[in-house]
């Protein structure tokens, strides 16, 4: 049995596009799009498009924006690592507010839970966050 020592949980948002801008050398520039595997308060996991050099350096900038509500948020950060091939966790080194990325997660949460088919206070009831 693993232990988790994430000091925060992760939420997994369903089909949560990113634009993904990685600083590169000599002042380039590149720009890739991927989707957000999941989230929480210190990071991001996310799969692009097209796999990036495992030896990149740089600072990677990720512009999300949710579908169903129209939030956004900007998050920069350094690639810590690399998964299966096109995946990346990413730490936060420049986060947003934590009113406005509290506001974004709880979005996300909404988003990420499934449909109960019960009366609108089951899902509360039987939610994880309460």
């Amino acid at each position: 049995m693993t232990i988790e020592k994430r000091s925060y949980p992760r939420y997994k948002p369903q089909g949560l596009k990113a634009s993904v801008n990685l600083e590169q050398p000599f002042n380039d520039l590149l720009r890739i799009q991927g989707e957000v595997i999941d989230i929480s308060f210190t990071g991001i996991k996310i799969k692009l498009e097209s796999p990036i050099s495992a030896d990149l350096e740089g600072k990677i900038k990720i512009n999300l924006r949710l579908p169903e509500c129209g939030i956004g948020i900007t998050i920069s950060g350094i690639i810590k690592h690399q998964h299966n091939p096109g995946e990346y966790g990413v730490h936060y080194i420049k986060t947003p507010s934590l009113d406005a990325l509290d506001d974004f997660i709880l979005e996300c949460v909404k988003n990420s839970r499934p449909k109960s088919a019960g009366h609108f206070s089951d899902q509360w009831t039987n939610s994880p966050i309460f």
